[in-house]
């Protein structure tokens, strides 16, 4: 007969207690962003701290030590009254002339001047509600009004992220060695290079005297941090150019509050048939550091069109232009075919509102960011691209050569490449069905022959520098 084996609440209350705190083989996991807009949120219904834990998958201490660590008495959009005393002494104080006028009245009455940033005895009594929870003023009534008699404090999402990722990133600067320690290790290292020693020399033959690694050696003398050593005294390093770091790199400018409501999971949340019917968008470079145009591409899900469009910068403001002009040639069909784009987190997409608003303030689509480094979330836009690349090549087209014209040309060979998965159709001939009347034409774009379709950087000649 099988005994079933159950745990006992001792365990079961342990394995809860790890979950709500985080992985503890790992430690506890840092709280995100989404965790403290959680929290704030709770805060200001005016939740319990142990419901909000409960929300967020996280121990009541974690929240706790969240609110009495990461708060603010500067709120942002936050109703409050800033021409309060708060001074404990305001009552009986018989100060007068703080402001160096003529005025003769208390200046705890002033309703000119507040005294509390003038008076050098000011001082201000803490209010006993926030040694309690939530500690923090979000939903306290006695904000609103009047106001209270006591410092402000409160707790926001925003404020709490910022502080808690430079708290982060001053814990790992500097040198992690005592001062009398590094300075032994310097007068050692630099005895040895006196004597035409290599570093790696140096730390080989006195092992355990030198608190930190060769690599860690290298990066003080690049940051100026060993003392009077520098990179010209090794023998070997001022051979070396120094290396160049790419200025164009891309990287997220995209805001946390922009981000909310428009990641990816947001976008996975919506039905099936409306991600079929996303439009994908993106921009294609030219050379690094030379061209200044660019093309915004967007690709049509649903019928495998793709649209090119020549920006003349890489800039969120010519993206809203370049959709301002696609929706007036729409007209009122616009919603119904670019009602739903999916774009990375490029700076030229980072005015969220303004791409989702049309001139008129109306909002015409909805707008989702990929997550970083993903490219495969819109993988049928990447793909399309290798298309394009095969007739402007990388690093060998020169964009600021490129016209409308040019643009109409890839278009009308691109998407008249016959698709395997589209019944060897052409995607020319789906949108000429699906899109609305004249937008083709106002784009310049043809249906070309599959016999004549042409791939290659021969199409537009005069903006190739190599072929």
């Amino acid at each position: 007969m099988a005994v079933c084996a159950f745990p006992s609440s001792r365990r079961r209350r342990t394995d809860r207690k790890e979950a709500l705190m985080g992985d503890s083989k790992g430690g506890r996991r840092p709280l995100t962003y989404d965790d403290r807009l959680a929290i704030e949120r709770g805060l200001n219904r005016g939740d319990r701290i142990a419901w909000i834990a409960r929300t967020i998958g996280r121990a009541p201490k974690v929240v706790a030590e969240e609110v009495k660590r990461n708060w603010t008495d500067d709120p942002q959009g936050m109703l409050v009254v800033r021409t309060r005393n708060i001074c404990s002494k305001a009552g009986l104080c018989e100060v007068r002339g703080l402001c160096k006028g003529m005025c003769r009245a208390r200046c705890s009455r002033c309703k000119d001047f507040l005294c509390n940033s003038l008076c050098p005895d000011f001082e201000a009594k803490p209010c006993e509600k926030l040694a309690r929870s939530p500690f923090c003023c979000n939903a306290c009534p006695s904000r609103v009004g009047g106001g209270c008699r006591h410092p402000y404090r409160y707790y926001q999402a925003k404020w709490a992220q910022d502080a808690a990722d430079a708290r982060r990133s001053e814990s790992r600067q500097g040198i992690d060695c005592d001062p009398e320690a590094f300075e032994s290790a310097i007068t050692l290292i630099s005895d040895g290079l006196a004597k035409g020693q290599s570093p790696q020399h140096i730390f080989a033959a006195n092992p355990g005297a030198i608190p930190f690694g060769v690599r860690s050696l290298y990066n003080y003398l690049g940051g100026a941090k060993a003392g009077d050593l520098s990179k010209l005294d090794l023998p070997k390093a001022v051979r070396y150019k120094p290396r160049s770091k790419s200025k164009s790199a891309k990287s997220s400018n995209i805001p946390r509050e922009v981000l909310e409501g428009r990641r990816w999971t947001d976008f996975c949340a919506l039905d099936q048939a409306d991600r079929d019917n996303a439009v994908e968008m993106d921009t294609v470079v030219g050379r690094q550091g030379r061209d200044s145009q660019c093309i915004l591409t967007l690709f049509v899900r649903r019928i495998g069109f793709q649209f090119y469009i020549l920006l003349p910068d890489k800039s969120a403001t010519s993206v809203v232009e370049a959709l301002d002009t696609l929706q007036e040639l729409c007209g009122p069909r616009f919603s119904q075919a670019f009602g739903l784009i999916l774009c990375d987190r490029g700076s030229e997409f980072s005015d969220a509102e303004r791409i989702e608003h049309g001139r008129n303030g109306v909002k015409r689509l909805s707008l989702f960011y990929c997550d970083p480094l993903q490219s495969q979330q819109k993988g049928r836009c990447e793909r399309c691209h290798e298309e394009l690349r095969r007739i402007l090549p990388k690093g060998k087209t020169n964009f600021d050569a490129l016209t409308c014209r040019d643009m109409a040309a890839c278009m009308s060979h691109v998407n008249s490449y016959l698709r395997g998965k589209m019944d060897w159709m052409a995607p020319v001939e789906m949108a000429r069905l699906v899109l609305p009347q004249g937008l083709l034409d106002a784009y310049g774009v043809e249906e070309i022959e599959p016999k004549e379709v042409n791939l290659t950087p021969h199409l537009v000649p005069h903006a190739i520098t190599l072929i």
